[in-house]
């Protein structure tokens, strides 16, 4: 028995050494030029995914402290009309939005406009009475039990102009997930309700207040809501595939469906703007990111792995804060890596793919000691 413990002893040992050893690692890993041939192999990778998906068009970027180390386009941002993906073209992100409505949120509670803590009926009176008691943190960290009104509609529900009443009546046709702060759902509600609430506090649609608050301060010229109506310069069209794999278009959001919940369009140029913003405090208050990237714990110990807008779970070591976006006929991936530095976008203008595969083929092609991508 004693010989057995002294083996186990051992062997624990070297896996603690081995393990610790592989987390310095990857939290030494720092952003490199990637070698010729590695740089043909990410291609070859992200092409053969493009292939295979049936994809248009993709573009991916590397930035470090507001701007682009690389940016690589594939494809078509226009089948119809044969436009390729160029530097400035944008595209629909999706629930990247989240994170600008939080930005939103927090500039409220550092004025004193806004309590994380009051309950949204405080804000917005006319509610379901069912809903008594979330607050505005809840709906940040999808802990508020309201049911997600896109899960019971679908995406398409994204394509139509509804109401704010149609979304709520949509959302409140299901009962409570769960006791408000008791669970962990993802619910776009949340954040259409958020929305609802910087608008009523602003007194201006969200559009306007994201405009004065946060792109235009941060020169994000190519940042907006979409609109299938307007004229926007440079956009990618979307697409997705029928029953029988053949390439279709989606006709754009429509941002009444949506708000903050997923209704933007962005290009690489302005994330990288916004990657920079988030350094320093000159934007947002430390107290504030600290907020926006701090994971919710569950009373029952589980770790959400999400803060405000932010997805905040490590990778390789690595502190992490990124969100995933897929709406109409995109999906779209940002990344930060603040220790490295480094932030990675992905666009692609096809509905039901993975951003992540794109990301991860960038991810390890520049951090090379982080292993050979991903299979």
């Amino acid at each position: 028995m004693l010989h057995i413990r002294s083996r186990l002893a051992v062997t624990f040992v070297q896996l603690t050494v081995a393990l610790l050893t592989f987390a310095t690692a990857n939290v030494a890993a720092q952003l490199v030029q990637p070698s010729s041939d590695a740089l043909a192999e990410m291609d070859a990778v992200i092409n053969d995914y493009l292939r295979v998906n049936n994809i248009p068009g993709a573009l991916v970027a590397v930035a470090s402290r507001g701007e682009i180390v690389d940016l690589r386009k594939y494809g078509m941002a226009n089948v119809e009309l044969s436009v390729p993906v160029e530097d400035n073209t944008v595209f629909e992100i999706g629930s990247i939005s989240k994170q600008f409505v939080s930005a939103a949120v927090m500039l409220l509670v550092e004025e004193g406009k806004l309590d994380l803590d009051k309950s949204i009926h405080h804000y917005l009176p006319d509610l379901p009475g069912d809903w008594l008691g979330v607050t505005m943190r809840q709906l940040l960290t999808h802990t508020s039990g309201i049911p997600d009104y896109e899960e019971i509609r679908s995406y398409d529900v994204y394509r139509f102009r509804l109401t704010p009443e149609e979304v709520i009546r949509i959302a409140h046709a299901r009962p409570m997930d769960f006791e408000p702060g008791t669970g962990s759902y993802y619910s776009n509600t949340g954040y259409f309700l958020a929305s609802m609430i910087v608008e009523r506090i602003e007194g201006r649609p969200l559009g306007k207040v994201l405009e004065s608050r946060i792109f235009g301060p941060l020169g994000m010229t190519q940042s907006r809501f979409a609109d299938p109506e307007a004229i926007i310069a440079h956009r990618a069209a979307g697409y997705w595939v029928n029953k029988v794999g053949e390439l279709i278009n989606r006709n754009p959001t429509e941002m009444s469906s949506t708000l903050g919940a997923g209704g933007m369009l962005s290009s690489a140029q302005d994330m990288a703007k916004w990657d920079e913003a988030l350094y320093g405090n000159y934007f947002l208050s430390a107290e504030s990111k600290k907020a926006m990237w701090t994971s919710v714990m569950l009373p029952n110990g589980e770790d959400t792995e999400y803060g405000f807008g932010w997805s905040v779970n490590p990778y390789q070591g690595m502190r992490s804060q990124s969100h995933r976006g897929q709406v109409a006929g995109f999906v779209a991936s940002f990344a930060r890596y603040p220790d490295q530095e480094t932030a990675i976008i992905v666009f692609m203008n096809r509905y039901r793919v993975s951003s992540s595969y794109l990301h991860y083929a960038v991810l390890h092609t520049y951090m090379p000691s982080l292993g050979p991508i991903p299979e």
